[in-house]
């Protein structure tokens, strides 16, 4: 079972729960004659960036994959990752790593969360370089983050609305999706979201185009 999840809490602070059954990874995309999306993922976390890495290369996506510690996102920004945009040039950006809502704490306050303000100011920041949501797609979040911050931060796709902990490989397959959608058309949200683990509960988004071309003509 892969969840973006690490374990950093007092003993009294935590509960059982259900593990839910490992379901073998099957997802994939079509495949058409189509210049598909860049991504620029950015994880706090080492192993889960290159599980991300091997899938993207799997999906035939183009992603360039960067690990970066949450807390340092923000100020890295503001320089570094401002010349990652200007190098890769990506028409998506990921956002994610680990995060947490601290047990019954409210999940209306921002400092309740483990990074969700991280990222809610990282989103922010890449903002003032791509102000447009079309040109520059952003998904952001990790497990329970503080979903209507992050969008009202700027991001197109965000975790997590029900506060639950996401799989590991959701971010890529949102941003693999949009990355196979054409530009002519508005990406189908619900249809995306259905091919995360946990659905509407762990991802959710905002009306997004596509950014994939297609190549013509499509026969010799």
């Amino acid at each position: 079972v892969e969840l973006r999840l690490i374990a950093d809490s007092d003993l009294e602070d935590l509960e059982l729960s259900e593990v839910q059954p490992h379901s073998e990874d099957k997802f994939t995309i079509e495949r058409q004659p189509m210049i598909r999306g860049k991504v620029l993922h950015l994880d706090g976390d080492e192993k889960y960036l290159n599980m991300c890495e091997r899938k993207y290369k799997e999906l035939k996506i183009r992603a360039n994959c960067y690990y970066m510690k949450e807390s340092e996102m923000p100020n890295q920004m503001k320089d570094y990752v401002y010349e990652l945009l200007e190098k890769h040039k990506p028409q998506i950006l990921v956002i994610t790593g680990h995060d947490a809502l601290r047990k019954e704490r409210d999940k209306g306050e921002a400092e309740n969360y483990q990074h969700s303000l991280d990222y809610a100011e990282t989103i922010r920041n890449a903002r003032l370089y791509e102000d447009d949501k079309d040109a520059l797609i952003i998904i952001a979040g990790a497990c329970q983050s503080y979903y209507e911050m992050l969008l009202a931060s700027g991001a197109n796709f965000a975790s997590s609305p029900k506060r639950i902990n996401i799989h590991a490989l959701d971010p890529v397959y949102v941003a693999s999706l949009v990355a196979n959608e054409s530009v002519r058309n508005y990406c189908d949200i619900e249809d995306i979201i259905s091919h995360t683990s946990h659905k509407q509960s762990g991802i959710g988004g905002i009306d997004t185009k596509g950014v994939a071309r297609k190549i013509y003509p499509t026969k010799g």
